[in-house]
C-alpha cells in the first residue's frame, strides 16, 4: 500500500491475500486450492489454505502466477464486451455507504465500458455456506498443523504452540473450540466438531459449489463481481481483532473461500476520506486464467489507485 515494494506473497485461508489487498489499495490474488505448491506454509486448513500474490499492478499477479503455478501461456486482458459477471443479492446487501458509492460508480465504469453485469439472487448461498465454514476452519487446524510439526521434526508439539499463543482472541478460539473439538451453537448446545466436519467433507462442501456451479450455469456467466468487503477498512484498535469486526470484514470473501474458489480483489476507488475500497471477481474451481484475464480488463477500465500522499 505505501509503494515500498511491487509485490509480495501471502497466504489466504479465509482471506488474507484478499483483505490485505483490498484495504491498501492493491491487487490480491487467491487461486484454486493445489494450483500453487504450499509445501512449508504452516498450515491452518488444508481444504482452504493457499499461497496467494498481492501486488500494485494486475501484470505483476499475472507474472507472478505464471511462476507459482509454472504456467508461461500468455495470458491477455478479455475484450470488455465479451465479460459477463453476476452482481448476486448476497453480497450487495448492508453495504458501508461509501462502499456502496465507491462500488456502484465502479459498476456504471465497467457497463459504460461494455462488460455485461446481470443481477442475480442465491438463495440457497447463505445457508450452504453457514454449513461449511466453521466445522471446516475449526476442525482442521488441530490434526494439520500436529503432522506438520512432526513432518518437519520441530521438536515442538501442538500443545506446545497453543501455550505460547500471546493474542488473547485467537488463544480463545483454541482453548475454547480447537482443542477441545466443539463448536458452540445459538440456542446454547455444544456439539463435537468431528462428525460435523466430516459430513462437510462428504457432502456440504461439494453442495455449496454446486450452488456457484447452477448460478454460473443459469446465467451463462464468466465470473462473479461484488465489494471484497462491505465496510471501510477500521481503524487498528484493539476492537478491530474482534468476532464481529472479522465477520463484517470477511462476510462476502468467505463462502468462496470454503468452496475454494479462485477469487481476485482489485482496487475499486477510494472513499471521501481516501481509504481504499475493493471489487472481487471470483469464478469457478479451476477458472484461475479467466479471472485473471478478467482482472487485467477491469484495471484497464478502472485504473490503479494512486500512491498515497507522503
Amino acid at each position: 500500500g505505501a509503494r515500498l515494494t511491487p509485490a509480495a506473497l501471502g497466504t489466504d485461508t479465509g482471506a488474507s491475500v484478499r483483505l490485505p489487498a483490498s484495504v491498501n489499495g492493491a491487487a490480491g490474488f487467491r487461486p484454486s486450492v493445489g494450483r500453487y505448491d504450499g509445501a512449508g506454509i504452516t498450515p491452518i486448513s488444508h481444504t482452504r489454505d493457499t499461497p496467494g500474490p498481492i501486488a500494485n499492478s494486475m501484470d505483476d499477479i499475472v507474472l507472478l502466477d505464471a511462476v507459482l503455478a509454472n504456467d508461461a501461456a500468455p495470458l491477455a486482458a478479455l475484450p470488455a464486451q465479451n465479460i459477463r459477471l453476476g452482481l448476486a443479492s448476497y453480497f450487495w446487501t448492508d453495504l458501508d455507504q461509501q462502499v456502496r458509492d465507491v462500488t456502484y460508480a465502479a459498476l456504471q465504469k465497467l457497463r459504460d465500458a461494455g462488460v455485461q453485469l446481470v443481477e442475480i439472487d442465491m438463495p440457497e448461498l447463505p445457508a450452504a455456506n453457514a454449513a461449511v465454514g466453521m466445522p471446516l476452519c475449526l476442525y482442521e487446524q488441530k490434526p494439520d498443523l500436529t503432522a506438520y510439526l512432526q513432518r518437519y521434526g520441530t521438536g515442538v508439539s501442538f500443545d506446545e504452540v497453543v501455550a505460547q499463543i500471546s493474542s488473547p482472541d485467537v488463544k480463545g478460539i483454541f482453548d475454547g473450540l480447537i482443542v477441545p473439538g466443539v463448536l458452540p451453537t445459538p440456542d446454547g448446545q455444544v456439539l463435537a466438531l468431528q462428525p460435523l466436519y466430516e459430513r462437510v467433507i462428504a457432502q456440504q462442501r461439494d453442495e455449496l459449489i454446486d450452488v456457484y456451479r447452477r448460478a454460473f450455469q443459469e446465467h451463462q456467466l464468466d465470473g462473479l463481481l461484488f465489494p471484497t468487503v462491505p465496510i471501510l477498512p477500521p481503524a487498528a484498535t484493539p476492537e478491530a481483532s474482534s468476532f464481529e469486526t472479522f465477520s463484517e470484514l470477511a462476510r462476502n470473501v468467505d463462502p468462496g473461500s470454503n468452496a475454494g474458489l479462485p477469487g481476485l480483489s482489485v482496487p475499486a476507488g477510494l472513499s471521501k476520506e481516501g481509504l481504499p475500497v475493493g471489487l472481487e471477481i471470483d469464478g469457478l474451481p479451476g477458472e484461475d486464467r479467466t479471472v485473471l484475464a478478467i482482472g487485467l480488463t477491469v484495471e484497464c477500465i478502472l485504473g490503479r489507485i494512486a500512491p498515497p500522499n507522503p
